[in-house]
């Protein structure tokens, strides 16, 4: 499957990485590397992870508190949202379709 990230979860990352590379330079990378196995494993394994919400499902990453929510959509994996664990959990929902 291929695993392609709505323009609102890459901001997400992309913030998310941001934020860490200002408190220590490099850590914002080793988030982005999980978060590709992350995606990788998914691809591979797409019904692995729990479902959470309506068809949304979540795979929590090892090292960092962000969890990847996704939805099945065809052959397409679509993260919906990289959200922080300890955050707001459910901002994310109204990008449910």
């Amino acid at each position: 499957m291929r695993v392609l990230f709505s323009t609102i979860a890459r901001d997400e990352l992309n913030d998310a990485r941001a934020w860490l590379d200002r408190q220590q330079p490099g850590l914002g990378r080793q988030l982005n590397d999980e978060v590709r196995e992350a995606a990788m494993r998914i691809a591979r394994m797409p019904l692995l992870h729990p479902v959470d919400i309506a068809d949304v499902r979540k795979c929590h990453l090892s090292r960092f508190p962000y969890t990847l929510r996704y939805a099945l959509r065809g052959d397409i994996v679509l993260i919906l949202a990289v959200s922080h664990q300890h955050r707001e959990p459910d901002y994310w929902i109204d990008r449910i379709r």
